[in-house]
């Protein structure tokens, strides 16, 4: 993949040595660092190797990448060196004339079909593209603090859905997870987050409160690490005051947006100086008295963003975690504090700070529940339920678990819905959240869990039409779990299938046991089990665990499947419930360093399970995930992953 990145001051540099991360080791990748000024050129290419260099140094980055980053890099003060990118993005100025000229130079430069992002903190997509060539392969690419690794980014589309779908596609290649937002002055992130920033600049100039004493009350009550601090290590202060402007003059604006002078007197200036002694003590009424101000600004910005239109529920409920970095999301933490107070807050705060909108779902006083980590869809006569959790490759928490179920329970209830297919927002399901399953206490809570799972899993295997799981990339332990409670599956070339549960001293807990080898034999299921072996796509489709063969679009291929059963061409069926033929021992495998208690378990429950029906099998896996809890094994396999991730084989003591 080529790509460039114009700009080499503050984010620039940040952005190139992301795309570098994701596509240098690609054969024929180039990221091309653009800038007038030599010196800024020469400042960027020594952040990004000082990154590299780091990454190296905290075994991070393997000196193998690191140098195929540093061959990848072309620095250059050249644009029309750019001709071959497939995508560039201008992160040169936060000024609309500006850009505008980068996009006329660019123009002429790169080929037609080359896509072109703006990473801008509030300007509109339209205003950007209004003197383009080609508007419509332009877009809105907004990067979050710190770029290099920040997953989120805000997307505006240009309407056209072809060009659409490769920016989507592009931004995830390069290691973005895209969240689309509306052609409005600061989309939705920016908007909540400068309002924030100035209201807590507000209350110091007002003199209520330090910045320090600001700080330190926010976070202590929903993270983030406090306005100050945040302004300090993105030096945008003056930034927050451009983006006020334009919502003060966007045509839902009010002289409230005004920016305090605050920011602007402020400028660059860090509000705390390096190493000095800061002391952010305070009381709790004048806790109460900041926090009431900045959550009735959060809450009603991010109502106002919702209310609008401007972002989906599910991904602006993530987007203000990940890149606002709150503890949660700040429409889960609005149902935290429920609809009472939030309307209380934010009313009050209207009724003393004129030009305060309220948004219609506040006013009302009722929030919509709002599903974190599950996005549901209707296409036509099928429904598409996606885990949506790509900062763990969207690992099944059990409040992830209870979504599913809703959003099942939903589209099975409604009479238009033909089909579902179940998938995620990449298609990689990696399975059971691992800090939630080393933080149960007791063997009883190991099986309470396993037990209050099956039951859901089981629903999607009677939903009584046709539910296909649609995936790709990694999908281990509870991912795989959850795709063979579905009634196929449909796989994408880049498939990892397993179940390596073994290596974290448990067995698998949510019906691998039993499915697996219902779908794949007993011999192939017991290896891949005991050993926490992993397959491809083309051995998951000939051993048929997966329908047909892998394919480029396994979201389209599952609707056509759903489409031939309704059409009644084809008989799509749940995994048989019927006892298996079970050899009174399994094969023998090489368990390496792998536990032998774990193993003991997982061949009872094998042996003893599939002897019998999968309802009755299922319960016998419940108790030996509890039994597994018994064990030493257990904890130390949980420890190790914890610490030291799931490369490091744990030293097992096989008692």
């Amino acid at each position: 993949m080529i790509v460039g990145v114009i700009g080499s001051g503050s984010i620039g540099p940040d952005l190139a040595y992301g795309f570098l991360t994701a596509v240098a080791q690609t054969p024929g990748a180039k990221v091309y660092l653009v800038d007038i000024k030599q010196e800024a050129l020469d400042a960027g290419v020594a952040r990004i190797k000082g990154y590299a260099s780091k990454g190296v140094a905290r075994g991070k980055l393997s000196p193998k990448v690191a140098a195929a980053m540093d061959a990848a890099l072309v620095p250059t003060r050249d644009l029309a060196l750019l001709k071959d990118c497939e995508y560039v993005l201008e992160a040169a100025s936060e000024d609309l004339a500006i850009k505008q000229a980068i996009l006329g130079k660019l123009e002429a430069v790169v080929a037609p079909s080359c896509l072109i992002g703006f990473a801008t903190s509030g300007l509109p997509r339209a205003q950007i593209a209004a003197s383009a060539k080609h508007p419509a392969r332009c877009f809105v690419n907004h990067p979050f603090f710190p770029a290099w690794r920040s997953p989120p980014i805000e997307v505006v589309l240009s309407g056209d859905a072809a060009l659409g779908a490769q920016m989507m596609a592009t931004m995830k290649r390069l290691g973005k997870v895209p969240i689309l937002t509306a052609d409005v002055e600061c989309f939705a992130a920016d908007d909540i987050f400068c309002n924030y920033i100035s209201e807590a600049a507000r209350i110091v100039e007002a003199g209520l409160a330090t910045p320090a004493q600001v700080d330190r009350i926010v976070n202590d009550a929903i993270g983030g690490g406090g306005p100050f601090n945040v302004m300090d290590a993105t030096r945008g202060n003056l930034l927050t005051a451009h983006c006020q402007e334009l919502m003060e003059h966007a045509p839902t604006g009010s002289p409230w947006f005004k920016a305090p002078a605050i920011l602007t007197t402020q400028g660059n200036t860090p509000w705390f100086a390096r190493g000095a002694a800061v002391d952010g003590r305070y009381d709790a009424a004048l806790a109460r008295t900041v926090l009431d101000r900045i959550l009735a600004v959060l809450f009603g910005r991010t109502y106002a963003v919702l209310d609008a239109g401007t972002c989906a529920a599910t991904e602006l409920d993530w987007l203000t975690s990940m890149a606002l970095g709150f503890r949660k999301g700040l429409l889960a933490l609005a149902e935290e504090y429920g609809a009472a107070r939030v309307h209380e807050l934010v009313t009050s705060f209207a009724k003393q700070h004129p030009g305060f909108p309220v948004p219609p779902t506040i006013a009302a006083g009722a929030l919509v529940p709002v599903r974190a980590n599950v996005l549901v869809e209707r296409d036509g006569d099928v429904g598409v339920v996606r885990v949506f959790r790509p900062e763990v490759k969207n690992a099944l928490s059990a409040q992830t678990i209870a979504e599913l179920a809703g959003a099942i329970a939903e589209l099975g209830a409604d009479a238009a819905i033909k089909g579902v297919v179940l998938t995620s927002y990449d298609g990689a399901l990696a399975g059971a959240d691992i800090n939630e399953l080393a933080a149960l206490p007791t063997v009883l809570a190991c099986r309470q869990v396993c037990l209050t799972t099956h039951p859901i899993f089981e629903r999607i295997a009677t939903l009584g039409k046709p539910v296909v799981a649609a995936v790709d990339g990694p999908v281990l332990g509870g991912g795989a779990e959850l795709s063979m409670a579905c009634h196929a599956r449909v796989v994408g070339k880049h498939l990892t299938l397993g179940q390596p549960e073994v290596n974290l001293g448990i067995i698998p807990g949510y019906g691998g046991t039993q499915r697996l080898p219902r779908l794949i034999g007993v011999e192939r299921a017991a290896r891949l089990i005991r050993t926490g072996a992993s397959i491809g796509a083309a051995e998951a489709c000939a051993w048929g665990w997966a329908h047909g063969t892998p394919v480029d679009d396994p979201l389209a291929a599952a609707k056509a499947l759903i489409a031939a059963h309704v059409a009644g061409t084809i008989k799509l069926a749940p995994v048989n419930p019927e006892p298996l033929p079970v050899p009174a021992k399994l094969p023998a495998v090489d368990l390496g360093h792998r536990s032998l208690a774990i193993d003991a378990i997982v061949c009872d429950v094998m042996r003893r399970g599939l002897a019998l029906p999968l309802a009755e099998g299922l319960a016998l896996e419940a108790d030996g995930f509890g039994r597994c809890k018994a064990t030493v094994d257990m904890d130390i396999g949980m420890k190790n992953f914890t610490q030291n991730g799931p490369r490091v084989p744990a030293a097992f003591l096989h008692e």
